[in-house]
């Protein structure tokens, strides 16, 4: 029974390691956009390529930069998430309202 029990809790913080992966491969893949992006802009200037191909570029460039900054969002939510869930199943009247 004990080691049912020990499970169960240890499922509950399992989802720890998915969100983590899920956070670095997100940063891998955006540093590699960003390194892709200004390969581009810089060939793009190279070649005296047309204003709105090097302008397309920037504001690309420009909107992927929103996405790093609500990483630190994301990781905070996450952790809030993970906080209540422990609260929540330590004090066992933590969900009952109007007691």
């Amino acid at each position: 029974m004990k080691s049912i029990l020990a499970m169960k809790k240890k499922a509950q913080l399992g989802n720890l390691q998915g969100i983590i992966l899920v956070l670095v491969i997100v940063g891998i893949l955006l540093g590699a956009a960003f390194f892709i992006l200004d390969e581009f802009l810089s060939q793009a200037q190279a070649i005296s390529a047309t204003g709105s191909a090097v302008q397309g570029i920037n504001d690309t460039i420009q909107a992927m930069l929103t996405i790093p900054e609500l990483l630190g969002l994301i990781v905070l939510i996450a952790v809030i998430g993970i906080i209540l869930a422990v609260v929540f199943n330590v004090i066992p009247g933590a969900r009952v309202s109007g007691a």
